[in-house]
């Protein structure tokens, strides 16, 4: 077994949990994976008290390590692990996929999994010319589906925590520019909440931290990383999520918005789940409002992601006073 020098900037962050870390999976994965041809190579991240990652291969195959830190992370490593097990049998052949589970042990909290190949797609997407980012984008969107499909259902919608957990967001807001708008948004989130009369609405077993960097791109083929321990939710939740996530960094490949984000992309998502329109202009703006006020910006936030916020903002505000 072969070990690398701690380099990864997350990881010089933290250089003590570092190393900590980097001896305690030398020790679990010598016990755990004895007998079997393993390298831990270079460092990828570390959350301190939750987890840390490495690369590395297994009998040849290059994986990722996955180590909790504590029993609370060892304890949603198993739910993680378990969401996966339960995914890759139908979203394990190209071009959609999620990364292979290869081994978990519980009681240790360690997991290893196939490493995705590429890179995140924001992050390809920033190389390809306005024109050609729709397609990709299109493709998260038949991912999410794919993903989402065999549990789709419908249920009676349960609106009233969403909101209180973005009231709450709203006013640990740090920046002055951003909580005037905001306090539109929520306003206009309250309205809407209360004029929203349907019956039911669509949930299913989705991904949790759905954004275009958690799918991973290699040019044929999307990988998604980081599924979370899920449980059911609206569908509508994902959805918002990638596209606030786009549209607060400026990914606009449109050059239009509806809601605040991109409007091609919008579509494209509306198209793919076939949106009605008491979804369309009803639950997917509550909950494009629920992740723009439940995501609060680092106080220290770079001013370009700040103007980015606030001009998604200041739009969002706009299009909901037109359904409210």
């Amino acid at each position: 077994m072969v070990m690398s020098v701690i380099e990864s900037s997350n990881l010089a962050l933290y250089p003590e949990e570092a190393a900590a870390a980097l001896q305690k999976l030398t020790q679990l994965t010598s016990i755990c994976l004895k007998g079997r041809a393993y390298r831990l190579d270079q460092p990828l991240h570390l959350v301190p008290a939750r987890h840390a990652v490495f690369r590395g291969t297994l009998e040849g195959a290059d994986v990722v390590f996955r180590l909790a830190l504590s029993a609370k992370a060892r304890e949603t490593m198993a739910g993680e692990w378990a969401e996966l097990s339960r995914v890759w049998p139908h979203m394990s052949a190209p071009p959609f996929t999620v990364q292979q589970p290869l081994f978990h042990a519980a009681k240790a909290g360690l997991t290893i999994t196939a490493l995705a190949r590429g890179e995140g797609l924001l992050t390809a997407l920033w190389r390809l010319p306005p024109e050609a980012r729709h397609a990709p984008i299109a493709l998260s969107a038949d991912w999410l589906h794919k993903l989402t499909a065999p549990s789709i259902e419908t249920r009676a919608p349960n609106r009233r925590p969403w909101r209180m957990w973005a009231e709450k967001a709203a006013e640990k807001q740090p920046h002055a520019s951003l909580r005037s708008v905001e306090a539109q948004v929520l306003q206009k989130m309250k309205k809407l909440y209360r004029q929203i009369d349907h019956p039911e609405w669509r949930i299913a077993l989705a991904h949790g931290d759905f954004h275009l960097n958690n799918l991973f791109w290699d040019g044929t083929t999307l990988t998604g990383i980081d599924l979370g321990a899920t449980n059911h939710a609206p569908l509508y939740k994902d959805i918002a999520r990638a596209l606030v996530h786009m549209a607060r960094r400026g990914m606009l490949p449109s050059g239009a918005r509806r809601f605040g984000v991109d409007a091609e992309a919008f579509a494209a998502f509306s198209a793919r789940f076939a949106l009605s329109e008491i979804e369309a202009n009803g639950f997917l703006p509550y909950f494009i409002a629920f992740e723009t006020l439940i995501k609060v910006e680092h106080p220290q936030m770079p001013q370009a992601r700040l103007d980015h916020a606030l001009a998604m903002s200041e739009a969002l505000a706009s299009d909901l006073k037109q359904i409210t």
